[in-house]
């Protein structure tokens, strides 16, 4: 099983909401799943901000070692 990281499980969170949302019938109860899933969005984003940069593909396809001359 994958462990997912606190930003990542606030996103899928926050898609789920927005998923429910759209498909709710009543207006109200879809402006609250839609608020719900934005506070989800708000947390995950201070969650990856706590959790520091993370070295994504392009990133770590891009360093190489360093080669000296002479």
């Amino acid at each position: 099983m994958i462990k997912l990281s606190r930003a990542e499980l606030l996103h899928e969170r926050a898609a789920f909401c927005k998923r429910l949302a759209i498909g709710a019938g009543d207006p109200g109860f879809s402006e609250k799943l839609q608020a719900l899933a934005d506070e989800y969005e708000a947390e995950a984003a201070q969650a990856a901000l706590q959790a520091g940069p993370q070295p994504g593909f392009g990133e770590a396809s891009n360093t190489r070692p360093q080669h000296q001359t002479g």
